[in-house]
This record gives structure tokens, sequence and C-alpha cells, in this order.
């Protein structure tokens, strides 16, 4: 069993929450090129509405167009990261990115924000971020460690 949180975007251009469910099956998530943002292992969206494709916001951060970037990252907590400003983010954190994101948290914990609701992310969760305005809070006094893959999705 494995915790998987799903995001998108809704028909107003705001970022929810599609799903957050304990799932047994070894495919977590698959994308194709003719839906990029993808679908769940059993070839529909969790919750049967359409996911919207939006511009980035944080074009330093995306992966090169047609590619992907892996990351390992250790997140300082949200009372350093408020003292700095990051290239992309907005004053508080959110940021869009032109991909599709698979996210799992190795260590601590994290809480991920979107314009609608707002869910605690732990060590073993896997998120599947689908282009959607987000931001990440460590509310705690430890890093939080997490690695991505950013797979590019094309502009539709």
């Amino acid at each position: 069993m494995a915790r998987r949180i799903v995001t998108a975007n809704n028909a107003e251009g705001r970022s929810y929450f599609v799903s957050d469910e304990e799932i047994d099956n070894p495919y977590l998530w698959e994308s194709s090129a003719a839906d990029p943002l993808g679908v769940d292992s059993g070839g529909a969206e969790p919750d049967g509405a359409r996911t919207y494709f939006l511009p980035s916001t944080a074009h330093s951060i995306d992966p090169s167009p047609g590619g992907t970037k892996c990351v390992r990252f250790a997140m300082d907590p949200w009372v350093v990261i408020q003292q700095n400003q990051y290239p992309g983010l907005d004053p508080d954190g959110f940021h869009r990115t032109a991909s599709i994101d698979y996210i799992m948290i190795l260590s601590g914990e994290v809480d991920l924000l979107l314009d609608e609701g707002r869910t605690t992310v732990r060590a073993g969760d896997l998120v599947v971020q689908r282009n959607t305005n987000h931001a990440w809070h460590n509310m705690t006094d430890q890093p939080t460690e997490f690695w991505g893959v950013m797979v590019s999705v094309p502009t539709q």
C-alpha cells in the first residue's frame, strides 16, 4: 500500500486535490503523449473531472521542453525559507511548472498547499503534482528530505 496524492487544475484555473488515497498497485501513475498529465493506473482521472493545463510561473525551475529533471532536496523549515526570496516563487512559496512531477518524501514531513486545500505529506507518501499552483511549507524545526522527478509537458 502507498499513499498517493494527486493534484489538478479546475475549469477556473485553481489547483485542488483530485485524490488522496491508499493504493495497492505497483503502477502508481501513468502518462502518455496523448495525456501528458496522466491518469491513474486504471486509465481514468481519479475524480472523473477534466484536468486543465496552465502556463508556468517558474520557468527557472521547469525542465527543458521534452526533458526531465531528477532532484534530491532537503527542504529547510518554513521560517528559514521565508527569509529568502527564490526565483519563480511568490512570497508564500507558490509556483507552477509546465511539468508533471513525482515527489516522494524520504524523511520528515511537509505541508502541500494548493489554491483549494492543504495536506501534510509524510515519509513514504507520493505526490503526483500535475502543473498546479502549489507551495511547500515545512512547519517542523528539521529539514524534510524528498526526491522528485519533473517531466516536461507540452503546452496545450
